[in-house]
């Protein structure tokens, strides 16, 4: 267990993982996929229109991405059907707050992420969370924050040192057709291969993904972050610039900043503001709780979605230069409160 959330050993094959995944989380993952049924008849235009998007598997989710689908279906005695339109409503939309760097003038090095879900506000509790340590057949091992029935995660951390942060791009184009990989297999493909940040550069170079993604990568240890932008099949990596601060739109690409939505920008400029530019406020363990209300120019009551820490929040994650990795959950966030992970 980490705090309030389970944490699950899994290794072998994608099918051995993903039958022994759906085995323990059995009941977690029907009772999710069984509210599907119980909104659809008002739900309307709340959950993104999965089914007209045309999706090649071999690609889109991998050979192993499939295989691991089988074994959770089998494991928990659901339909791979299913399963494939909970992942999609997952990741269809997805939103977070992540930096990496040296902030204020201790010098320390800090990686930390806001992991949001947008369908949490619906899904509610039977949407559950909880951790994965995973081996997948000879790969390197890694950690990643995991939510029920969904195959892959968003951020972790594997066994050489390395930390993984990403966020949807909300200005880039979403294409017609569905092409590239699906992005949580891209991230866990990253931290499942590459040891150092020199691989995990020329791996960012080659991603091909759908929709528009960042992606920070980093080794506390040795103090570096590389920062990464795909939109479909176009990428950008910069391996120069060692601090990022990112919201929901792009920082890479040139955009029209009319696409960039008010609350993306707002949360963005005062992450920037909390982590380097107030020296009295430069504190990344407290910066993604913040609940200021930039339009009303006050502390918040409430989570609303132009805060760094969002409605929609469901756990943050954080690593730093001393080898240290800790959570949050939403609850522990409202108290500020930070558990250690034991990697």
């Amino acid at each position: 267990m980490f705090g309030d959330f389970s944490c699950f050993d899994l290794c072998g094959t994608p099918y051995e993982v993903g039958r022994d995944y759906g085995l323990r989380d059995l009941s977690n993952i029907r009772r999710v996929l069984s509210h599907y049924v119980d909104v659809s008849g008002w739900f309307g235009s709340s959950l993104v229109d999965v089914c007209s998007l045309l999706i090649c598997g071999d690609e889109f989710w991998g050979l192993d991405g499939l295989e691991e689908f089988r074994g959770i279906s089998e494991g928990a005695g659901v339909p791979v059907e299913s399963l494939i339109y909970h992942n999609l409503q997952k990741y269809a939309v997805g939103a977070c707050t992540h930096f990496a760097g040296e902030f204020g003038e201790s010098g320390r090095f800090y990686h930390g992420a806001n992991i949001d879900v947008p369908a949490f506000l619906i899904l509610r509790d039977s949407l559950t969370f909880h951790f994965q340590r995973r081996i997948i057949s000879d790969g390197i091992p890694y950690l990643i924050p995991a939510m029920a029935g969904i195959l892959y995660g968003i951020a972790g951390f594997n066994a050489c040192g390395i930390c993984a942060s990403s966020s949807m791009l909300v200005d880039a184009k979403a294409p017609k057709v569905v092409t590239g990989k699906f992005h949580g297999r891209i991230i866990c493909e990253l931290l499942s291969s590459c040891k150092n940040l020199d691989e995990a550069a020329k791996f960012l170079s080659q991603v091909r993904g759908w929709g528009g993604w960042s992606i920070a990568v980093s080794s506390p240890k040795q103090k570096k972050v590389i920062y990464a932008e795909y939109h479909g099949n176009e990428v950008i990596v910069d391996t120069k610039t060692n601090r990022f601060v990112c919201s929901n739109h792009s920082i890479l690409f040139p955009t029209d900043k009319k696409n960039i939505p008010d609350h993306s920008r707002l949360r963005f400029e005062r992450l920037n503001q909390t982590l380097c530019c107030n020296k009295n406020y430069a504190m990344p363990e407290l910066a993604l709780f913040d609940k200021f209300n930039p339009i009303k120019n006050t502390e918040s009551k409430f989570r609303t979605m132009n805060t760094v820490f969002r409605t929609d929040h469901v756990v943050s994650i954080l690593a730093n230069d001393c080898g240290n990795y800790y959570f949050a959950n939403s609850k522990n966030a409202e108290q500020k409160k930070w558990n250690a992970i034991n990697w």
